[in-house]
């Protein structure tokens, strides 16, 4: 309420470019503002280690260790029944094509 409204105004703009450029990437499922994110365009990176989780939130705290050198494959939830979330709702089909391609040679799952 302190701000001044051109403050406001550009914050809110701000919110609105980030939601309009940022997607969900269709290989990994993480996010970017670009065709693939920074870990998938990494050479460094073993592409063969598949780290699967549940969401973009594991991805960044994962990172934050400096540790993991392969990539990742985001679910975007869990199974959960009582919730109606069933196996068709998550990101499995996109991990079986790369695993029958023989992209991956190791999966580690959380």
């Amino acid at each position: 309420m302190k701000q001044n409204s051109s403050e406001v105004n550009q914050f809110g703009n701000a919110i609105h470019k980030i939601t309009c450029r940022i997607t969900l990437l269709r290989k990994c499922h993480n996010v970017s503002d670009k065709p693939l994110c920074e870990v998938c365009v990494n050479p460094h990176r073993d592409h063969s280690l598949v780290c699967v989780v549940e969401d973009i939130r594991d991805v960044m705290a994962i990172e934050n260790t400096q540790q993991y050198r392969g990539v990742y494959h985001v679910l975007g939830g869990i199974i959960s029944p009582m919730d109606g979330i069933g196996p068709s709702d998550l990101n499995i089909e996109t991990l079986v094509e790369k695993a029958n391609v023989g992209e991956i040679k190791e999966v580690i799952w959380l």
